[in-house]
């Protein structure tokens, strides 16, 4: 686990050292660096210690073949679930390993197969593999988004790669300019769609693509891996989930170094939990609780981690001075979000951070098992929660079933509100430009329930919630491994028929999977998740000023007058205040 940043070029490439830096907090533990003897190429990799701790574990990782000139180089950040079984499987064939890192069958297996090394591989990772010898660059992107990587061209025939988009962004010939679609999509879905980011000129590779560069031929991007597009024509009811769900969380407990647990009083954490437990570990257990308040929540987890013997650790909520804290958040994330999980996560990864490297947490779940409450009332002609008839949210919402996923979801500003708000930067942003993510991952074959997992499994999930895992966890050093979003989870879930149950209660197959592992309390408490619920005497007044005195007005991006757009329906002025606020605060972190 890691950072990464690596540059190629038609001619002679310059170290990136100082881009390097910029990643230092996403591995704390040591830097390494490797110029290709072409000169074509240079890979840069700052290292999170988890799976062999020795040297040889270092990176970039490099492979000599047998002719001169002939080495493969390789910075990745992630881990692959699989590889003891690669390893034994490439060792059949003659391989001889030189580390016990699970990367290394990255670097095996491109030789033995060719880019198809890909589709065998299990696991979270972005990583980019250089070919002295063909003068060939690989890079790749786990199949749901688990692990970031943006790339982009300078303008001299060449290409760079990074963990985050910031170090790109210092790099030259590619420069710091603020994407104005980004900012309109950052208010109107709550996060940057890929292949889009915040920076003009750097893009985000999409979840379960690769990436092909060779000098003179540009960057060919292909897809080789998406979410199922139909439902399975049979299934192996609840013992086929059980069996695959405890494989896969043992598989996610591959580490040289002790795990622990991200717990909530949900069902997916309890589960998680419950399947570490199965294999053995006792690992210790994180909650966000809520001191001086009732807290539900904070006390099934509690109840939970008793039953399973978990040593349980209360990580106290931020309440207090949030717009500050929002601020030192928005320092930590290279995109701007306007959920407030943001800073809850932060929080709970911070602590985490102190005792560990890795945790293990319960996100994907509703994605795959369709938990989200925003599946129950499919009905297209309904106004989003909190709507009222007549209101512009609820007429927006009533022209398709996209439009009216998206009020749910994240109900805060339309888009012609949003054109209205940075009129003074001319940004052209209409419902086709909102929406478009979101119907290119919808598939109208699949019933609907299914149909918006999918689409939430490609937006909402990989660029919103697991782009916040990742940005606040690795700020402190911590790597969260998220096993719901095991590629075979997630195709057994969205190709499964919907049970008539669902529509009573989600996730039905989790349900009886956890039936008498856990306490029974766990069943009827709603789902709440890590999202902050308590803002405390939050002055929104206050925020709106700060907003105002902020670097979107300075810069002439946004209305000096947004007060009268943010504030001109009710039903969401807090929500939409603090997306705001968000995205202002962001800005005074990386455009000043």
């Amino acid at each position: 686990m890691c950072g990464l940043l690596a540059v190629a070029g038609p001619g002679p490439v310059t170290p990136a050292t100082a881009a390097l830096d910029r990643l230092a907090h996403r591995g704390p533990d040591g830097a390494g660096a490797w110029a290709a003897p072409s000169g074509l190429a240079w890979l840069g990799h700052r290292r999170l210690s988890i799976n062999d701790l020795s040297p040889a574990g270092n990176q970039p990782l490099l492979h000599a073949g047998g002719g001169t000139g002939d080495v493969l180089a390789l910075v990745c950040n992630g881990e692959i679930y699989n590889a003891p079984a690669l390893r034994t499987e490439l060792e059949a064939l003659g391989h001889a390993f030189a580390s016990r890192s699970d990367n290394e069958v990255i670097l095996h297996g491109y030789r033995a197969w060719g880019d198809a090394v890909v589709d065998r591989l299990t696991g979270m990772f972005a990583f980019v593999l250089w070919d002295d010898r063909r003068r060939r660059l690989l890079a790749a992107r786990d199949r749901v988004g688990i692990k970031p990587l943006y790339w982009a061209e300078p303008g001299d025939g060449g290409i760079a790669f990074a963990s985050e988009a910031r170090p790109l962004a210092t790099l030259p010939g590619i420069g710091p300019a603020v994407e104005l679609r980004a900012l309109g999509h950052a208010l109107t879905l709550g996060y940057v769609p890929a292949p889009l980011s915040a920076w003009r000129g750097i893009h985000k590779l999409e979840p379960g693509r690769l990436l092909v560069w060779e000098p003179g031929q540009g960057a060919a991007l292909r897809r080789y891996w998406e979410a199922p597009r139909s439902l399975a024509a049979a299934g192996d009811g609840d013992a086929g989930w059980a069996g695959l769900f405890d494989r896969a969380v043992a598989d996610h407990l591959l580490s040289d170094v002790p795990a622990g647990l991200f717990l909530s009083g949900g069902l997916d954490s309890a589960a998680v939990a419950t399947a570490v437990v199965g294999a053995g570990p006792r690992p210790a257990a994180y909650t966000l609780c809520y001191p001086g308040r009732p807290d539900a929540e904070a006390e099934v987890a509690a109840a939970v981690a008793r039953h399973l013997g978990l040593e349980h650790r209360l990580v106290p909520a931020p309440t207090d001075g949030l717009a500050d804290r929002l601020a030192g958040v928005a320092a930590l994330f290279d995109e701007p979000q306007g959920y407030s999980a943001l800073v809850t996560m932060a929080g709970i990864a911070r602590a985490a951070a102190a005792e560990h490297k890795v945790v293990l947490s319960g996100d994907g779940g509703d994605e795959v098992l369709g938990g989200y409450a925003w599946y129950a009332g499919l009905d297209p002609d309904g106004p989003p929660p909190g709507a009222e008839a007549g209101d512009a949210h609820a007429a927006f919402a009533a022209r398709s079933v996209l439009h009216r996923h998206a009020m749910r979801l994240f109900p805060r500003f339309l888009p012609d509100e949003v054109e209205a708000l940075f009129a003074p930067a001319g940004l052209r942003f209409g419902e086709e430009e909102m929406l478009a993510p979101l119907e290119a991952a919808f598939e109208p074959g699949l019933p609907l329930r299914r149909a918006l997992q999918r689409v939430d499994l490609a937006t909402f999930c990989a660029d919103s919630i697991l782009a916040k895992v990742d940005r606040a966890s690795m700020a402190y050093g911590l790597e969260v491994r998220v096993p719901f979003l095991d590629h075979r989870l997630v195709e057994w879930g969205l190709s499964r028929p919907p049970a008539a149950e669902e529509a009573v209660h989600g996730k039905p197959v989790l349900r009886r999977y956890l039936a008498g592992r856990v306490p029974e309390r766990v069943f009827g408490h709603p789902k709440t998740g890590f999202s902050l619920k308590d803002t405390g005497p939050f002055d929104w007044n206050a925020a709106l000023d700060r907003v105002a005195a902020g670097p979107l007005v300075r810069h002439g991006l946004l209305d000096p007058g947004f007060r009268r757009i943010v504030e001109a329906r009710s039903p969401y002025r807090q929500a939409r205040i603090w997306a705001l606020l968000a995205l202002s605060l962001w800005a005074g972190s990386w455009m000043e």
